[in-house]
């Protein structure tokens, strides 16, 4: 044992001194003197350790139905001392290891066993913690981005559903492209239907001419417009559907 003069000055301070740190219930003037960089007044305003239960504690009607083996059996976390200061002698005693007219003192043999499992360090716990905010508050950035969009659902229920930046509904654009495409296959398909076509060389012949058979005049232009980027001198054709008779083929 260290004799000292400095360390044994240190431990006198350490030990028998009043605390420098305030507890959360701690009066108003020591919390007044901790503030002013002081020792607080009385010791039970000092800040001690904080003993929690785990949220998913066992109750004690739980507890009551079951023996003293069978709880020892529970996860190490339930496993905390609780102080008896009604019996006597009073003592430290398992949270849980007791049955009628038992009780198992602290640590028990599972508190033993298990030690590191029994309470989880606070530098761990203060770090889990703050993980845990700063991904919450990443995934709350990520969804602001989202708050301003509504879901629209296919009246159909044929298509994935999809967002967009109004709160009134829309119709489905799948639907509206399969209908527009129905529309252009049948135009196309009828006799005295218009067919469009672009000739991107003027010396071409009729076999060179890219066909749209389906497409509208108007989507026809953007493709011209397009294409004249790299080709001038396109043009826009048409010509009128018809049918001529029907042949034999020879299978």
């Amino acid at each position: 044992m260290s004799t000292d003069p400095f360390w044994a000055e240190q431990r006198a301070i350490g030990t028998n001194g009043r605390s420098e740190h305030a507890g959360p219930t701690a009066c108003g003037t020591c919390q007044g003197n901790v503030q002013a960089g002081e020792r607080v007044e009385h010791e039970e305003c000092s800040q001690r350790a904080t003993l929690l239960q785990a949220p998913d504690h066992p109750s004690y009607e739980l507890l009551a139905g079951f023996s003293v083996k069978e709880n020892a059996k529970l996860p190490a976390r339930f496993h905390i001392p609780v102080f008896d200061d009604c019996g006597k002698p009073n003592a430290w005693l398992c949270a849980v290891c007791w049955e009628d007219g038992v009780v198992s003192s602290w640590p028990c043999k599972t508190a033993m066993e298990q030690g590191t499992k029994v309470f989880t360090p606070a530098h761990e716990a203060e770090t889990a913690f703050r993980r845990q905010a700063a991904r919450i508050a990443e995934l709350e950035k990520q969804l602001a981005e989202y708050e301003v969009l509504n879901p629209q659902q296919c009246p159909a229920g044929q298509h994935a559903d999809w967002l967009v930046d109004s709160e009134y509904t829309h119709a489905c654009p799948w639907c509206r492209i399969a209908e527009l495409e129905g529309q252009a296959d049948a135009a196309a398909l009828t006799p005295g239907a218009i067919e469009y076509g672009i000739r991107l060389n003027l010396d071409a012949p009729d076999i060179e001419v890219l066909h749209y058979l389906t497409e509208s005049r108007s989507a026809v232009e953007g493709r011209l417009a397009r294409h004249r980027t790299g080709h001038p001198n396109a043009q826009l054709l048409q010509r009128t559907v018809h049918y001529g008779e029907w042949t034999e083929v020879a299978s």
